[in-house]
């Protein structure tokens, strides 16, 4: 299968609303003004601090990104007159802000919310520090704007292993996948996986949100994995660790045998591990999915089983050549 040119989608912009919906607990948000901008867009994943655009310097001033106020930028704001602070304001307010976070619950000047009201723009405060704060915002924010993409496919976490299995449809994907959640492992998604770059260059798998964690079994129907057997068998998103391929066996082909090639696609720029099973009556599919997913585990702790055994037979037939 190509992977090479899959489709790949990214947000263009999000909505402070849903900012504010995402981080609401986790940094204890409340809006102070500006309610009726919620729907302002957020186009980059990345803050500002205007310290800069604050004192009159606006040549530079990044005003698509989410403005952080913390202690500095506060009290330089207490400082001003308010003819000047209103001067300041109506320069920042010339471009296109789409919100204001202030950190540690920091009371903003009424003409600063009063002005933000007129404008429409949000301005949420926070009881956390300012570094997290910027912290935390930025990492949602390089989630939010990270590639994805969708493949046909089941994802599983194996053994703590991420597993991607593709193949032609009627291959067999479903019904390996079953077996494996019947034997303990846990389902992400089954048919169309969404794939997501994170921030870290890392693939993720997730739960699509309308098929979430039903599947498709032919001479069943469909099957909720959750109602039959149970939240410990699912879960929404997992680091994709190994890619599985089903094919039909091919008498001509030469499959690896030994394990000594490793190979790998590319999705989304990151090259994930590569496997081929080959599918003829009488193998146990899941049992050999388990197996590799093991194998890997091995491999990520610098244990590579296959390189070590050709490593024995080479010194053996050094030590018996004369």
């Amino acid at each position: 299968m190509d992977f090479a040119n899959l489709p790949v989608k990214r947000k263009k912009s999000i909505a402070v609303a849903r900012l504010f919906e995402w981080m609401a607990r986790a940094l204890e948000l409340e809006v102070l003004a500006g309610f009726q901008g919620m729907g302002r867009p957020v186009l980059i994943s990345d803050i500002n601090r205007p310290g800069l655009a604050l004192s009159g310097y606006l040549d530079y001033f990044a005003s698509d990104r989410i403005q952080i106020l913390g202690n500095t930028e506060i009290h330089y704001i207490e400082n001003l007159p308010a003819a000047e602070l209103q001067a300041r304001l109506e320069g920042m307010f010339a471009f296109e802000v789409p919100a204001f976070v202030l950190s540690r619950k920091l009371q903003p000047r009424n003409l600063f919310l009063d002005m933000c009201n007129r404008r429409g723009i949000p301005v949420l405060r926070s009881s956390r520090s300012t570094d997290q704060v910027i912290t935390r915002i930025i990492l949602f924010l390089a989630d939010e704007f990270s590639p994805e993409t969708n493949v046909h496919g089941t994802a599983l976490d194996c053994y703590g292993v991420g597993c991607l299995i593709v193949g032609m449809p009627g291959i067999g994907k479903s019904e390996t996948a079953l077996e494996l959640v019947e034997r303990g492992h846990r389902l992400v998604a089954d048919d169309m996986v969404k794939l997501r770059r994170s921030r870290d260059d890392y693939l993720y798998a997730e739960t699509n949100p309308i098929v979430e964690h039903h599947m498709e079994i032919r001479g069943v129907g469909i099957i909720d994995v959750k109602s039959v057997f149970g939240v410990g068998r699912v879960r929404n998103s997992k680091r994709i660790g190994l890619m599985i391929e089903l094919e039909e066996w091919k008498r001509e082909k030469d499959y690896d045998r030994t394990g000594l090639t490793e190979e790998f696609k590319e999705i989304l720029g990151i090259r994930v591990p590569y496997l081929t099973i080959p599918v003829r009556p009488g193998r146990n599919i899941a049992i050999i999915i388990e197996v590799a997913a093991l194998n890997y585990r091995l491999k990520e702790l610098g244990v590579h089983p296959a390189a070590e055994f050709n490593k024995r037979l080479m010194d053996l037939m050094s030590e018996a050549a004369p």
